[in-house]
C-alpha cells in the first residue's frame, strides 16, 4: 500500500491555499489593455537596477559557481552601521516573506496565537496556519474611517492574551495603503505584554512622505 506523503504532513498545511503572487507587469498591461504602467503592488522597483547593482550584479557572475556567504557577513555588516545596532540583532531573508515564515516558525506552535487585522497581507494568515497556531483576526477600520480598512489598534489589543506570541501589524498596510502613527503605534506596543512579540512589517515604508509616520528600526 503506497502512502500519500500529503497525508503525512500537519493539518495546518494539508489545508493551506496557494499563495498567488501579483501578476507580472506584462500580463497586467495583457488583460487590461494598458502599456507603460507602474506596479506597485509588489514592492518592485519601475526604474529597474541602478547602475551600481548591475556593476555588483556583473562582478558578482564571475562566482556564481560558488556557494555564497551564508551568514551575510558584509551585508549585515552595512545593515547594523545604518541602523546602529549589533550584528545578532539582524537576520536575513530572501525578502520578507521568507522572514516572516522565519518569525513564524520560530515563536509559534499549535498552543499559541497570533493576531493581525482583517485586511492586511496575505502571508500572515499562511504563515500561522502553517504552524498550527491559532489566529485572532480583529476587524479593520469602517470604510468611512480616515484610514478605511486599516488596522483598527485598540480591536487588536483587545485580542491579546496570554497565548498570544506574535501581532503582525504591517505600516504601512499592504494592500489597503493605509498607516498608523507613531504615537498610536508605540502606545499599543507598550500596552502589549512581555510575552507578546509585535512584528511591525514596514516593507513599503519607501513610499511614506508624511511627518508623522514611525521608523520601528529607531
Amino acid at each position: 500500500m503506497t502512502i500519500d506523503p500529503a497525508k503525512l504532513a500537519p493539518e495546518g498545511v494539508r489545508t493551506l491555499a496557494p499563495y498567488i503572487p501579483g501578476k507580472p507587469l506584462e500580463e497586467l498591461e495583457r488583460e487590461y489593455g494598458i502599456r507603460d504602467s507602474i506596479k506597485l503592488a509588489s514592492n518592485e522597483n519601475p526604474f529597474g537596477p541602478g547602475q551600481r547593482a548591475l556593476e555588483a550584479i556583473a562582478r558578482a557572475a564571475r562566482e556564481i559557481g560558488l556557494y555564497p556567504d551564508g551568514s551575510g557577513y558584509k551585508l549585515k555588516q552595512a545593515l547594523a552601521k545604518k541602523h546602529g545596532c549589533n550584528t545578532h540583532c539582524i537576520t536575513l531573508g530572501n525578502g520578507s516573506n521568507d522572514v516572516l515564515v522565519l518569525i513564524a516558525e520560530a515563536f509559534l506552535s499549535p498552543q499559541s496565537e497570533a493576531v493581525y487585522s482583517q485586511y492586511t497581507f496575505a502571508v500572515y494568515p499562511i504563515a500561522v496556519q502553517a504552524t498550527g497556531a491559532t489566529a485572532r483576526i480583529a476587524p479593520a477600520d469602517p470604510a468611512g474611517h480616515a484610514m478605511p480598512l486599516g488596522h483598527d489598534l485598540a480591536a487588536m489589543a483587545k485580542l491579546v492574551n496570554e497565548r498570544t506570541r506574535l501581532v503582525f501589524v504591517a505600516n504601512p498596510n499592504n494592500p489597503t495603503g493605509t498607516w498608523v502613527s507613531g504615537d498610536a503605534l508605540r502606545s499599543f506596543i507598550a500596552g502589549v505584554p512581555e510575552q507578546t512579540l509585535v512584528v511591525v512589517d514596514e516593507a513599503y515604508i519607501e513610499y511614506v512622505s508624511t511627518s508623522d509616520f514611525p521608523d520601528a528600526s529607531r
